[in-house]
């Protein structure tokens, strides 16, 4: 069984930023609690989580679509990958940003709740780096 968490936002900066945001290890680090993502970002691609100097995750690219959509499977360890899309959408003013977490297994409230815990604070987090590079 697999469990869909969906997350969405708005924001004023172009979809271009945003999808730097998602894809420059300068800037991922910000937002995903200090783990840089660095890919070259085409299907099929690695994608290594590093934190510090550790090799925190591993995973690859499913999908890259650029300023549209980015696609991960995140390794599981002994079990299915998690797989975390985020698709951009132009808007009036802005971008709509929509991040999918699909997660093996069934869900409990204590897992419902680690996933927002863990998502909502992360993209607060890129609003604001979003926030801070489009002028007023």
């Amino acid at each position: 069984m697999i469990t869909t968490h969906l997350f969405a936002f708005f924001t004023a900066a172009p979809s271009e930023l945003v999808w730097a945001a998602l894809t420059d290890a300068d800037q991922t680090g910000q937002y995903l609690q200090g783990v840089t993502l660095r890919s070259d970002w085409r299907p099929g691609s690695p994608v290594t989580f590093v934190y510090g100097d550790i090799e925190a995750a591993r995973g690859d690219v499913v999908a890259a679509e650029p300023n549209s959509r980015l696609s991960l499977a995140i390794e599981g360890g002994h079990g299915p990958a998690t797989i975390v899309t985020w698709e951009l959408r132009a808007a009036a003013g802005g971008t709509v940003v929509r991040l999918y977490v699909d997660e093996p297994g069934d869900e409990d409230a204590g897992e419902r709740q680690e996933v927002e815990d863990t998502w909502l604070a992360s993209l607060a987090d890129l609003q604001g780096i979003l926030a801070a590079g489009v002028p007023t």
